[in-house]
């Protein structure tokens, strides 16, 4: 199934009196009808598309989107007016995460507009710790967590930043006292380059599920399937074992041009990806749908990546619903004629050794940060 190359069309009921039959009408009828006939494929399309998941039976595929790079209110409100409604239309939307970028950010305005424009999507905000100024830290944050609740807000995403506060995620949960209408969720990340890392990670979660706060797990971003497969399966068998039953989240790039020069040249913090994810877009797009392979029904995924069209969205549904064919077509055409991107720009020579945060020396190639994104 196709949508590239089209937008998806949500008709709306006209209404119109019998006293304003007119030229005027009649010609606005006329145009609804021509538009009609020209956006019919891609309402066909996410007609079929939604006809199709509902066949299927049980847990249809969806997925979350963090909102990259809205900077203020009336961003929020254009882009919930429009291609987040498509989105919804198309059945692939469930939720949408605001992230914390900087200080003073009115999150909970911006939460406000998406409540309001898209009913039924659960709105997700990501509280950083780093970019917290008062000294009241737990109290503010409870404070907080009962306005976002407020404000229509299911889940909040607590974390650390890279850098972040002596006063952290693991150092908060402890000291909590109140959190009510709102599931509080953290991060984890599977992916780290040694196993040193790795362990250390895995005692923080530990730490995290253990203060009885934690209801959701956000795993970060990465492609190796085996170190993801092995982090989930630690999160399930870890909150057996303290009896919590946290839902799980995964992050996830969608394939693109733009995303791939981006984490060529000034990846996040903490985030590793493979030679093949970096080769090319068709190389992304094989090393993504991996990724996403593994969560199956358990982990639903959260795409880090700006979609901001119809292009973006038709590459969305065709990636979510793991109908690869569809994507390695879109993407070979996004190889061919998208943005010029130097092949082997950062690529960091194989004998280069890295630092991990552990202090144990290895293999690390420069697109490695020195912190967590989400710690």
């Amino acid at each position: 199934m196709t949508l590239a190359g089209t937008s998806l069309w949500i008709p709306r009921t006209s209404r119109i009196s019998p006293s304003h039959q007119t030229g005027t009408a009649r010609s606005s009828v006329a145009r609804h009808v021509r538009e009609r006939k020209l956006q019919g494929p891609a309402v066909a399309a996410a007609a079929a598309f939604v006809a199709k998941r509902r066949r299927q039976g049980g847990r249809m595929p969806t997925c979350r989107l963090e909102l990259m790079g809205l900077p203020d209110a009336a961003a929020y409100q254009r882009h919930a007016a429009g291609l987040l409604q498509k989105a919804r239309a198309a059945g692939v939307l469930s939720g949408l995460n605001i992230p914390n970028k900087k200080p003073g950010e009115p999150l909970l305005e911006w939460a406000k507009i998406l409540v309001r424009e898209l009913p039924g999507v659960e709105v997700t905000v990501h509280y950083s710790l780093k970019h917290q100024r008062s000294p009241r830290v737990v109290e503010d944050f409870q404070d907080w967590c009962q306005q976002a609740s407020s404000a229509g807000v299911r889940r909040v995403l607590l974390v650390t930043g890279p850098k972040g506060p002596r006063q952290d995620a693991v150092w908060v949960l402890q000291r909590l006292e109140r959190i009510e209408g709102l599931r509080l969720g953290v991060a984890f990340n599977a992916c780290l380059p040694t196993e040193a890392a790795r362990e250390a990670e895995r005692q923080r979660l530990v730490q995290k599920l253990r203060s009885g706060w934690v209801q959701d797990v956000w795993l970060n971003t990465g492609d190796d399937a085996e170190l993801l497969r092995h982090g989930i399966d630690f999160v399930r068998e870890t909150g057996l074992k303290l009896g919590v039953q946290p839902e799980l989240f995964a992050s996830v790039m969608l394939p693109s041009a733009a995303q791939l020069q981006q984490m060529r040249e000034r990846p996040w913090n903490g985030v590793h990806f493979s030679e093949e994810f970096l080769s090319s877009v068709q190389g992304m797009g094989r090393a993504s749908s991996r990724a996403l392979a593994v969560f199956g029904d358990e982990v639903e995924p959260i795409v880090e990546s700006k979609v901001r069209n119809a292009a973006d969205l038709s590459k969305l549904v065709a990636y979510i619903d793991q109908d690869t064919q569809t994507l390695s077509s879109m993407l070979e055409e996004e190889d061919s004629c998208g943005p010029a991107m130097p092949r082997t720009c950062n690529f960091a020579p194989e004998s280069r050794l890295g630092r991990s945060r552990d202090g144990e020396a290895s293999r690390i190639p420069r697109r490695w940060g020195k912190a967590s994104r989400h710690a």
